[in-house]
């Protein structure tokens, strides 16, 4: 178990402590009267716009933009409601809004202990798919608009192929990849999957059905015979899923507060016209929340970071100003104990992604790091997570994807048709080698294809080394093949299963925290910074990717 050596913090450190105790003091002077008089019965947490990973810059924005609320937001809410004695329950409000696969099972637990602790969960929804299903069979009761519709599916994968669209416009594309399961570039040389890229996705899409169906098997459907029933006789009308027992009651939205009234211990029938009283999941937070404390300005450091990597990895997220810099102020910082690195991305640019991964390595070294995966955690994605100490995955993660493609479009034989012509003065033999106006000789193809076959071997060296593993064994489950998470932690291709909670848990065992103690604080690259993220199409297409080519919807 790595331990933090006790040492005593800078002064400019002491000075923040002693101001944001000050501040802390002040807030709940001025804020507890008035939030004390705050309605706590139902706690309302709304995802039908679905759940993000990380906010944005500004909060003006993101209410400007009415962003989804934050899944870490989300369950510190309900473990706050699980402990409160004056919440009687919690009503979620669910709608088409995406939300993952990975962020339902996380969803799913917590639905779990809110009832294990005696709450009251209540699923309400207008339109909904096979997410709201599975957290609607969780609940005490699911109801619906009686108009409403429940698109319960199953699951599946659909991939674009435009080989013969191409060939129609006279575009030619040029593929190079490392791994038999590398497929992100088949959508344009190929007219349907390849063998092994089918077997891959049978794999995910199985594995992901099969936790659907236990999904419902442990809520209303009791069991998953019943479960298959529901998903193969689906979509339905609301009143259809009322029929067959998966949704409660057909309720209108202006009849919640009154139906939830009725729900309240020994109430029966509630008198006409009387509702239970609702808060917001905003509003609760800033109730709940753990009272002023006041902390030692010259203790040890006690901040556990929460650094969320989301979406693309894009050339320059290796900067200073880019995720690298905030790991390297982070790894400097006297205030930060630990940090969990919450990981959402399918990959990128194999230089950002190398560079991610030297930091996380070089943080590693002074302080606990656990890497936490949500709905994608895969090739690039999975590349910046192997040098944590830990890694962490949703079962129903999609990870792995251990490979390297280059893919590339030939565009003069189409731009000849519309009349346009390219010329040119070069010296040196591969001038043109990027050129989208001409092919590439067999000399550039196979100079190319070296690249990226050495960009594999490092890729699986590293990850070897990282997993504890030997080059063999990690190559045969590399390959370019996606992974969900429990198929990772299956190959050792993961530490353990579960959420953000539980990367939280393990990170402060790591660093010699207490359950529950260590002030969590999300850090993220700034606005300014992200500019310095963005990259060309151009550049993009000239270099080889650690991209995931699997995308599977919930909902």
């Amino acid at each position: 178990m790595m331990s933090v050596p006790p040492q005593l913090p800078s002064p400019g450190v002491v000075l923040r402590r002693l101001l944001q105790n000050l501040g802390g003091g002040l807030r709940d002077l001025v804020l507890l009267p008035l939030l004390s008089r705050v309605p706590r019965e139902w706690v309302v947490l709304r995802l039908d716009r679905g759940l993000a990973e990380a906010s944005t810059p500004s909060p003006w924005l993101e209410q400007l933009m009415q962003r989804p609320p934050l899944l870490a937001n989300v369950l510190e809410v309900m473990r706050y409601a699980q402990r409160d004695e004056q919440v009687q329950g919690v009503l979620l409000k669910l709608g088409p809004g995406s939300l993952g696969w990975a962020k339902v099972s996380a969803l799913a637990r917590a639905l779990g202990r809110l009832r294990e602790a005696g709450k009251r969960v209540v699923a309400y929804a207008e339109n909904t798919g096979n997410a709201g299903a599975w957290l609607g069979a969780m609940a005490d009761h699911f109801w619906m608009a009686p108009e409403g519709r429940l698109d319960l599916l199953g699951v599946r994968m659909e991939v674009p192929f435009l080989r013969r669209a191409l060939e129609k416009l006279q575009i030619e594309p040029d593929v190079i990849s490392a791994g038999r399961y590398k497929s992100a570039a088949e959508t344009l040389e190929r007219s349907s999957m390849s063998r092994a890229a089918r077997e891959a996705l049978e794999a995910v899409v199985e594995r992901l059905y099969e936790a659907l169906i236990d999904g419902l098997a442990s809520g209303s459907a009791g069991s998953a015979e019943r479960a298959r029933e529901w998903i193969d006789n689906g979509p339905y009308l609301a009143v259809q899923a009322q029929e067959i027992g998966l949704v409660d009651e057909l309720v209108y939205a202006d009849e919640v507060p009154q139906r939830l009234a009725a729900l309240a211990p020994g109430n029966g029938e509630p008198e006409a016209g009387h509702e239970a009283r609702l808060v917001s999941a905003a509003s609760y937070a800033r109730v709940a929340r753990p009272r002023f404390q006041w902390q030692p300005v010259l203790g040890e450091a006690n901040e556990l970071a929460v650094v969320v990597l989301q979406g693309l990895i894009l050339p320059g997220a290796g900067s200073s100003r880019g995720i690298v810099g905030l790991l390297g102020r982070l790894a400097q910082s006297d205030n930060v104990r630990a940090v969990v690195l919450r990981i959402d991305s399918p990959g990128g640019d194999p230089l950002a992604s190398d560079l991610i991964w030297r930091a996380v390595g070089k943080l590693a070294e002074k302080k606990p790091v656990v890497a936490s995966l949500g709905d994608t955690g895969a090739s690039g994605g999975y590349y910046v997570a192997m040098a944590a100490n830990e890694i962490i995955a949703e079962p129903t993660t999609l990870t792995g994807s251990i490979g390297v493609v280059m893919a590339s479009l030939k565009f003069d034989a189409f731009l000849e048709q519309l009349g346009v012509s390219f010329d040119a003065v070069e010296r040196g033999r591969h001038a043109g080698i990027y050129d989208p106006v001409r092919a590439r000789t067999e000399e550039e193809r196979a100079l190319l294809r070296r690249q990226i076959e050495l960009l594999y071997t490092d890729f699986v060296r590293k990850a070897a080394k990282d997993r504890g593993l030997s080059e063999e064994v990690l190559d045969r489950v590399a390959q370019g093949r996606v992974w969900t998470g429990s198929h990772a932690k299956e190959h050792a291709l993961v530490d353990q299963l579960g959420g953000l909670d539980v990367a939280l848990a393990r990170v402060r065992e790591l660093s010699g925290l207490e359950p529950e103690a260590g002030r969590v604080v999300q850090y993220a690259v700034s606005p300014v910074a992200a500019r310095f993220l963005r990259s060309s199409p151009l550049e993009r297409a000239r270099g080889a990717q650690f991209l995931c080519p699997v995308q599977v919807r919930l909902d």
